[in-house]
């Protein structure tokens, strides 16, 4: 049985330059690309969630996702950006006789049925081994923190070939799993306990990662350089440290009357989602306390079963008020409310009725009472790095500070949301708790820790998904002055540029992918336009060419 088979899969002249588009061949798809006039082709699914590529960007030498800005290299398919962890798979190309032939391995990656249903980094290649020639690395590369940050972190240790000793400690009893999916397909059970892992079982052991679950680090001895664990266990030496020990969700103060009852569930790791998943199972009225992110889309994931009442309680005006402002915060909450869910906004939790060590209701400061058979707490994190304050100077919030490489101090570096830096290009210092951030300054703080002296230079990019309607997000700007709007907010079709001193620091988008990809790719080059030059309209697509032209003279 042959190993590939070859399709006819185009007319020579069906795609113009930098034109993306996929054809079916077999029970695949193949994203046909023609660049500077030749043909490339690779799986037509990003390697993350199975986004179809052809929606994305070609940005000069980088293919773009359009959902969650993976990127990979033209023409190798080599993984340069995160959420997606693996290479893109190309594919041979020969035009003979008019037509664009495309040879697939029989073991193609299939169309996944669904992105909730879809394993993480399961639809695209693999990462490749390290070659059993390589010479033994005699050092101990550490991470506290088996989230996106040391995840990635391991594995590009790997990727880039060291061969000494990597030790990921996780003080979740999973191994590392995509936690984006908890407030979203998993609550609303479209995800399973199978989807959520970032990687099949055997991964480490083939990669010589010793992961370490249920592992608690209690301190560090900088001198020694060493990891103190919890319990009887033995210090752990490392010669590079990396501290990516990811948040800790915030509780009730305990200021708050029945702060301590039962029936009050966080909402940050897998076990979470479980145990509210199976509580909310016979649920009948759920109040959700926070009007944040995670409290929306888990408010979006658990509406909609018949004779069950979903009430958020959000202490600003609008949802999201602060980060999105008041017309798209506005937006949301009708979405909501369409779906039957009660927001009340503006209000603040009084108390925390109970029964029996329960909670039976909640009251809000304004007189309000609101039954509950269960309550969910959206109301922020914390960095957990509590383990350090003997340690390492933190920032009032638990913040480390780093230095544009993640470096705390001597051969240990930070990533993820303990990480207090200067963002590019504007150098404002602050934390970013997104899921890529993390990723991608896992990333950088491994290659730095092998000697590469690479600054962390990514926009901050996220994205939110309530009822099927998708939000994206890049940039920063904690206060904007000013909201300036391209589309219709209310139709769910816009885009949101964020005002600061003059300049458009953030950028928020919904039904228009290409666009703030763009966005993206202006801010980090540093080329972003003057706000009263967009004020009305702008073909994104030409400032950015315009930019890109202008960078390579």
């Amino acid at each position: 049985m042959p190993n590939s088979q070859e399709f006819d899969l185009a007319a020579a002249d069906a795609l113009h330059d930098e034109e993306l588009k996929a054809f079916p061949a077999a029970d695949t798809e193949v994203l046909l690309m023609r660049r500077h006039g030749q043909y490339y082709a690779f799986a037509a699914h990003c390697p993350h969630y199975g986004a179809p590529l052809a929606k994305g960007k070609l940005v000069g030498e980088k293919l773009i996702c359009p959902w969650h800005h993976a990127c990979f290299r033209v023409p190798g398919g080599q993984l340069c950006e995160p959420p997606a962890l693996d290479n893109l798979p190309s594919y041979p190309v020969r035009v003979a006789d008019g037509r664009v032939y495309v040879t697939l391995p029989v073991a193609t990656p299939k169309v996944p049925d669904s992105p909730e249903k879809t394993p993480t980094a399961v639809t695209g290649g693999q990462v490749p081994l390290p070659t059993a020639e390589a010479e033994l690395d005699t050092r101990t590369f550490v991470i506290v923190g088996a989230g996106p940050a040391g995840q990635m972190a391991a594995q590009t240790l790997r990727i880039e070939g060291f061969t000494g000793r990597v030790v990921l400690l996780g003080a979740d009893a999973q191994p590392p799993y995509d936690r984006t999916k908890l407030s979203k397909g998993y609550l609303a059970g479209k995800a399973t306990d199978d989807t959520l892992p970032l990687r099949p079982a055997n991964f480490y052991e083939r990669y010589g990662i010793e992961l370490q679950p249920n592992c608690r680090v209690t301190s560090l001895d900088l001198g020694k350089r060493q990891v103190v664990l919890d319990g009887d266990q033995a210090p752990l030496h490392y010669d590079a440290l990396l501290l990516c020990p990811g948040s800790t969700p915030r509780s009730l103060p305990a200021s708050v009357p029945g702060h301590d009852l039962g029936g009050l569930y966080l909402l940050r790791t897998h076990a979470d989602a479980h145990r509210l998943l199976e509580a909310a199972a016979d649920a009948k009225e759920v109040v959700v306390v926070g009007g944040s992110f995670i409290g929306m889309e888990a408010a979006a994931s658990l509406a909609g079963k018949e004779g069950r009442q979903i009430t958020v309680i959000a202490q600003e005006q609008e949802p999201f008020e602060k980060v999105l402002g008041l017309e798209i915060g506005r937006m949301f909450r009708g979405l909501h409310e369409q779906k039957g869910v009660r927001v009340r906004t503006g209000q603040q939790v009084a108390a925390i009725e109970g029964d029996a060590g329960q909670v039976v209701g909640v009251q809000l400061a304004s007189g309000e009472q609101l039954p509950a058979d269960l309550v969910v707490l959206g109301i922020g994190v914390r960095p957990a790095s509590d383990f350090l304050r003997e340690v390492l100077p933190l920032e009032k919030d638990g913040g480390l500070h780093t230095n544009e490489f993640l470096q705390v101090t001597d051969q240990v570096w930070a990533a993820g949301d303990v990480a207090y830096l200067g963002l590019h290009p504007t150098g404002e210092l602050a934390r970013i708790e997104h899921w890529r951030v993390a990723q991608q300054q896992g990333r950088t703080a491994a290659l730095n820790m092998l000697g590469r002296k690479q600054p962390f230079q990514n926009v901050p990019f996220f994205w939110t998904q309530q009822y099927g309607k998708s939000l994206r997000y890049v940039g920063r700007a904690a206060k904007p002055d000013e909201i300036i709007f391209h589309g219709n907010v209310a139709e769910q079709n816009f885009v949101a540029l964020y005002v600061a001193d003059g300049q458009i620091k953030a950028a928020a988008a919904m039904n228009r992918d290409p666009d703030i990809i763009c966005l993206e790719a202006l801010m980090e080059l540093n080329a972003m336009p003057a706000p009263d030059a967009v004020r009305d309209s702008a073909n994104w697509d030409a400032v950015l060419r315009q930019a890109l032209g202008a960078q390579q003279q």
